[in-house]
Order: structure tokens, then sequence, then C-alpha cells
């Protein structure tokens, strides 16, 4: 998997179409939404990536971006297992997405990501996954 996160002119050449994707607080789903990673893009402007899915429900396009953790050194949120520049693309998720002063913030208000199927029932963060 390591390696799959592209650049913005590879993932044009590859037919993917980003401007599709929301990421404006109002577009972009909330609470704990079930989607597909499509594709994955390094940010241009911060230590980033940019996180394309589609909600398996509803078929909403949204954008995520996941920065470096540079204590750790990788691309983790706060309290996730995925390290989403090696996690593999066209595989369904399980997120939890919140907004903080009209913001869609992924670091804190997104808790984390797994994949969906995993019930563990193992506590994620504030209990936000399983029966925590």
């Amino acid at each position: 998997m390591a390696g799959n996160v592209l650049s913005w002119a590879r993932a044009l050449q590859m037919g993917y179409e980003p401007r599709l994707y929301h990421y404006q607080p109002g577009d972009v789903p909330m609470s704990e939404v079930d989607a597909v990673l499509d594709f994955k893009v390094w940010a241009k402007k911060v230590m980033g990536i940019n996180c394309y899915f589609t909600q398996a429900s509803t078929g909403k396009k949204f954008q995520l971006t996941v920065y470096l953790n540079k204590g750790k050194g990788n691309y983790r949120l706060t309290n996730g297992e995925v390290d989403f520049s090696q996690c593999p693309c066209g595989v369904l998720y399980r997120l939890r997405i919140g907004i903080i002063q009209d913001r869609v913030l992924f670091n804190d208000a997104w808790l984390g990501a797994m994949p969906a199927g995993n019930n563990s029932g193992r506590s994620r963060g504030n209990g936000v996954f399983g029966n925590g």
C-alpha cells in the first residue's frame, strides 16, 4: 500500500476529478459515516494528505484532510489506527466527522477511521466506535 498517495498531476492523469468532492462544512456528511476511500493526493500548502471519499449510503463525494503527526511521523488521526499514507484505496472505512467553530476538522473532531466491519467492540477515542 505504501506509495499510493498521488500528486495532483498524477491524479488528474489517472482520470480522477477532485473538483467533484466537497469539503465545506455544509456539504460534508457529519457523525459516523461509512465511505469508500477513492483516492489520496498530497496536499499542496500543508503537510497533509487530501483523502477523497464516497459515502456508501448516498454516493455523496467529499474530501477530508489528514495532517502529519510530527511527533509520531505518521498521517493518523488523533485516536485512529489507520495511517493514511499507507492505507488502501477502494476500501470501505467507518469515519467519525464533526464540526468545530464552523470548520470541519479531521485531527481532533474526526476521531478515527477503521475498515468497516471491524466490530471488535473496543473503545476508540471517546467511545465513538464499537461498544466503547
